[in-house]
């Protein structure tokens, strides 16, 4: 059993990122002569990618975990390895030597591994503001108008009472992993849970700001239940750069920043269409090749 779960922690793995130099440097090393330098130019110097891509071609299960990362793409890696890795060498547009490079093996662990990742769903796609009375609520997904917003898959709760004077806001975020990722898993964390203090209340709408304003940023409320459109305006609260905490820059806003609250599912299809587009160029092109004279044959139909 524990040599069964070190096989899979080997195939779900992920890396971290590495300076460019460094991966251009190292890049087309072989996993024999990457070991074969010293200890301390491979634990300073040597991308960690690397060294796990070395670590894992030299390892006994080396050669199992590679040739099921390309059966994963639609090489032939259990019934014809040497041929499987010829392939997929022509595919990344490189000499097809059989002798696969540190970051060839890498590149290869990162495919296999995004090609398994299917779209998921953790939140309700519902979207909309009510008002009863005394309270309300509004939910959805957040969009920066004009600019990319770095966690586009996000659930935003906002509940309002008036008699207490506040709405508390809670959003939460699926992260996406990219090529530096630790791991090809996606993660689901909490961006924001906080107090905001109402400033007007009038009719179908309501205006409220952070309790806490001690932030680089004030991000006002802004919510029109009779129009169903529901803002956030972020105004700077520094006259210059920001300094966080953690020794962080944030830079000033040149103008306020504005999102809105909208119906999420056509922003979430997208996020997961784009990764599907991407993740089929990784297939074999035989595979690929096949794919597309099927389709193509389907329309012709």
């Amino acid at each position: 059993m524990l040599r069964i779960t070190w096989i899979l922690l080997i195939l779900f793995t992920g890396v971290a990122s590495a300076d460019d130099d460094a991966v251009a440097k190292y890049r087309d090393y072989l996993p024999e002569q990457l070991l074969a330098l010293s200890e301390e130019e491979r634990h300073s110097s040597v991308p960690m990618m690397f060294s796990g891509a070395a670590n894992l071609a030299t390892s006994p299960a080396g050669d199992f975990v590679m040739q099921a990362n390309l059966n994963a793409l639609m090489y032939s890696g259990f019934a014809d390895f040497e041929g499987a890795k010829r392939a997929f060498q022509s595919d990344l547009g490189e000499e097809p030597t059989g002798a696969l490079t540190v970051w060839q093996i890498h590149t290869l662990g990162y495919r296999s591994s995004r090609v398994n990742m299917t779209s998921v769903s953790f939140f309700p796609f519902d979207f909309g503001g009510t008002m009863s009375g005394d309270w309300a609520f509004v939910k959805g997904t957040v969009e920066i108008i004009d600019d990319k917003i770095a966690y586009p898959i996000n659930q935003v709760d906002i509940e309002c009472s008036r008699r207490s004077g506040t709405c508390d806001y809670r959003q939460i975020a699926l992260t996406l992993p990219d090529e530096n990722s630790w791991v090809q898993s996606y993660h689901v964390g909490e961006i924001a849970d906080e107090v905001y203090q109402i400033t007007r209340w009038e009719g179908q709408s309501i205006d409220a700001v952070p309790v806490n304003t001690t932030g680089c940023r004030i991000n006002q409320l802004s919510l029109n239940f009779e129009t169903q459109e529901f803002f956030e305006i972020a105004r700077n609260n520094t006259s210059g750069d920001c300094e966080t905490t953690l020794g962080g820059t944030i830079p000033r806003l040149d103008k306020p920043r504005v999102s809105r609250i909208v119906d999420g599912r056509e922003i979430i299809s997208a996020e997961f269409n784009a990764i599907s587009e991407e993740t089929f160029t990784f297939f074999s092109s035989a595979f690929r090749q096949r794919m597309e004279a099927l389709v193509a044959q389907s329309e012709q139909n």
